[in-house]
């Protein structure tokens, strides 16, 4: 091949990566990040008047040491969208319907989370997840309807957490 056509695929192959740079960087773009947890939550505010209010008034999945610590470590983040995924999502006392396109959208914002920051893996739950879901399951089905009610709280908690990242 001669120089100038080595040159045309050395330049074709640059554009291509320069072109996927960008789309993923703009997938990491917060503003685009905000606007998708904005849509999961009308989705998510629709989807709960399909289940049972919660009722359990004084016990709570979610802390408050918990926006700290989605804030604070992408490990817990991660591993409390893994809960919601397949504890909550992945039970069989929800309606069906509107739930599969909540849990696609659920699991798309984890993995632009986890691109976008990305964290070390552990194989090791953390204690306080454990505890969210002992008692998630020491509740049985409320447990899941408990856990629904909870998303006003986590959405706006990720929603901050996104809008304050750099």
């Amino acid at each position: 091949m001669s120089r100038i056509g080595l040159l045309c695929v050395a330049l074709s192959l640059l554009v291509a990566e320069s072109r996927e740079l960008s789309i993923a960087n703009s997938r990491c773009h917060e503003g685009m990040m905000s606007r998708s947890v904005d849509n999961l939550y009308l989705k998510v505010t629709r989807f709960k008047a399909s289940v049972p209010e919660d009722g359990i008034k004084n016990k709570k999945l979610l802390k408050k040491k918990t926006k700290r610590l989605i804030t604070k470590n992408c490990r817990f983040r991660d591993q409390l969208l893994t809960f919601y995924l397949e504890d909550v999502f992945g039970s069989h006392h929800l309606p069906v319907g509107g739930e599969l396109r909540i849990v696609e959208d659920f699991q798309r914002l984890k993995e632009v989370l986890n691109r976008c920051v990305p964290c070390a893996p552990s194989s090791r739950e953390m204690k306080p997840i454990t505890k969210m879901k002992e008692l998630f399951y020491k509740l049985g089905n409320k447990g899941v309807y408990k856990a629904i009610g909870e998303l006003d709280i986590l959405l706006p908690w990720i929603k901050s957490y996104i809008d304050n990242f750099k």
